[in-house]
């Protein structure tokens, strides 16, 4: 875009905003977004709605931040579109349903074949899909119902969503599968959507990883085995720890002599561990929507602290830097919101400090170790 072109989109702008904002500066960055500073000439709970109208026959998205005195409105591009005499409507990512299924399935089977794996003790490994089916049937209840607690109250909240993508990934991860993902067509509107939204996932896996794992406790048969050397072990969270111990007694948590867990406690297991992982507050997981909600733009200074973090415990376990080197490529900042001074609740503060309890009690630091 040439300058020319540029200060002919911003006076099409100013012109389209001129009874919300009073424009003192601006600028644009090297996306082609529009930052203007000024101050409110309306109210700010109906200026959002105004903008979205204005700015929408030009093909712009607003986003709102509170910059000390007055407030930044970032003009997005092509984020809106309009039809005539018509509300505003936000573009929704379309994915074929197909797609949907397809993954989903084989998400199922590359995780009945990772959770059937055995050794014999003599021929190596063996497939046991008995086992197979019950650590996936384990595994992907917490999954779905993680993926679907987002899904569900993103809709609620009018955050247009697809439907869960699964990512399957058989053998080459502890679980088969590297979970799932859902794409947004637009923005969160404030904080306290994104709070809800971030923290429905982990609360709806912790309420069935939680039995899922009790269950497959009490199937374990208690008959404590000799531990060959170089064998090796799942470490626990605090919750995982206590349950176990709880229901097997001391044997849980010895490394002389233990106990093969049952397939659903090992699929609740990994359930339980994604549920903490992604409960940690960087970048864009669930932890990091939280932190946003509560620290707005500052929340990247915890994201790098949590990417120091998990340097620091890549000394005791090695998987913690693939964490360190993801957050440090993809996951560093965090999109603003497009209202960014909706304040947040009493119950939004509760929904953040059970995220916090939720990931003191499902982090593991060690999350596998050998004799």
């Amino acid at each position: 875009m040439t300058p020319i072109d540029r200060l002919s989109q911003i006076a099409k702008i100013k012109h389209a905003i001129a009874d919300v904002l009073d424009v003192e500066r601006y600028e644009f960055n090297e996306f082609g977004a529009v930052r203007m500073h000024g101050v409110w000439l309306v109210p700010p709970t109906e200026a959002l709605l105004r903008l979205e109208t204005s700015l929408a026959t030009l093909g712009y998205t607003p986003l709102l931040q509170n910059e000390g005195h007055g407030v930044d409105l970032w003009a997005m591009p092509g984020a809106v579109t309009t039809k005539p005499a018509s509300p505003v409507q936000r573009r929704e990512v379309k994915i074929d349903p197909r797609v949907n299924i397809l993954l989903f399935i084989a998400t199922v089977i590359s995780v009945v074949l990772t959770g059937g794996l055995e050794s014999d003790g003599t021929q190596g490994v063996r497939m046991n899909f008995p086992n197979g089916l019950m650590f996936a049937g384990s595994l992907l209840s917490i999954l779905v119902a993680h993926e679907m607690g987002h899904y569900v109250v993103g809709r609620i909240r009018g955050v247009k969503t697809t439907w869960p993508l699964f990512i399957p990934l058989p053998f080459l991860s502890i679980g088969g599968t590297l979970g799932a993902v859902i794409v947004q067509s637009s923005p969160f509107r404030n904080r306290r959507t994104l709070l809800e939204v971030g923290i429905a996932g982990p609360i709806a896996g912790f309420i069935v990883a939680v039995p899922l794992f009790l269950l497959g406790l009490w199937l374990t048969n208690p008959t404590p085995m000799p531990v060959p050397a170089g064998s090796t072990f799942l470490g626990d969270s605090l919750l995982t720890y206590l349950m176990g111990l709880g229901v097997l007694g001391p044997i849980y948590a010895s490394t002389s002599a233990s106990v093969i867990v049952h397939p659903i406690a090992f699929g609740a297991w990994i359930g339980l561990l994604i549920t903490g992982i992604n409960l940690v507050p960087a970048g864009q997981l669930d932890g990091g929507h939280i932190a946003y909600a509560l620290l707005g733009r500052r929340a990247r200074y915890v994201s790098w602290i949590v990417i120091a973090a998990m340097i620091a415990l890549s000394f005791i376990s090695q998987a913690w830097i693939i964490w360190a080197g993801m957050l440090f490529f993809f996951g560093r900042s965090h999109p603003p919101v497009t209202e960014e001074n909706v304040p947040l609740t009493l119950t939004h503060f509760l929904l953040a400090l059970t995220g916090l309890l939720i990931l003191i009690l499902t982090f593991v630091p060690i999350p596998i170790f050998g004799t």
